[in-house]
């Protein structure tokens, strides 16, 4: 996020956020994560380029504990963005899930992060029971892989299209050349 917000300052470009369900399928209540040889323990800092990269932005990520069921948290952040609360609500479910482990599938999350970030929890409890942003958050993410989206994070700056954890000098890079198009043009 701070590379974000560093990069929005630097360059006074504005960021837009898509959805995309990373695992689609994935039961309500998630999947208890497995570790694999080299993976940090759940409750770990991430280690290797991940954990390297989130070094540099100043992130903590650990090893979350499951794969949570993202779809309620993506329907819910469509909702926040409608009402002027997208950053408080996304800081909120990000930090909650990379720092703290939390499902962010789980109702109860979701509530925490409602209120937390000023938004009233029963009309947002009542749009994911009545599925009011499924359509929007399908649009996008069928956007996603049409474009060729098939991991997270992906960045697209002008016509130039990248994903995964780079660092910030890569973004600038990337800022500047579409910059130059758009002045060429």
């Amino acid at each position: 996020m701070e590379r974000v917000e560093r990069l929005k300052k630097e360059y006074n470009v504005e960021v837009e956020w898509r959805p995309f369900e990373l695992r689609p399928g994935t039961p309500p209540e998630g999947i208890p994560r497995k570790t694999r040889p080299g993976e940090a323990e759940p409750g770990q800092l991430l280690t290797g380029h991940l954990g390297e990269m989130a070094k540099e932005a100043g992130l903590v990520m650990r090893r979350a504990p499951l794969t949570p069921n993202s779809r309620p948290a993506l329907e819910a952040t469509e909702y926040a963005k409608d009402k002027g609360k997208f950053e408080e609500f996304h800081d909120y479910l990000m930090r909650g899930f990379w720092e703290d482990g939390k499902n962010i599938g789980d109702m109860a999350v979701l509530a925490e992060a409602a209120k937390s970030s000023g938004l009233d929890w029963e009309e947002l409890s009542k749009h994911l029971t009545e599925r009011t942003y499924s359509s929007r958050v399908d649009e996008q993410i069928d956007m996603a892989h049409r474009m060729g989206i098939n991991a997270i994070p992906a960045f697209i700056i002008g016509r130039y299209f990248f994903m995964g954890a780079q660092p910030y000098e890569l973004f600038k890079e990337v800022v500047d050349k579409a910059l130059e198009d758009q002045a060429a043009e």
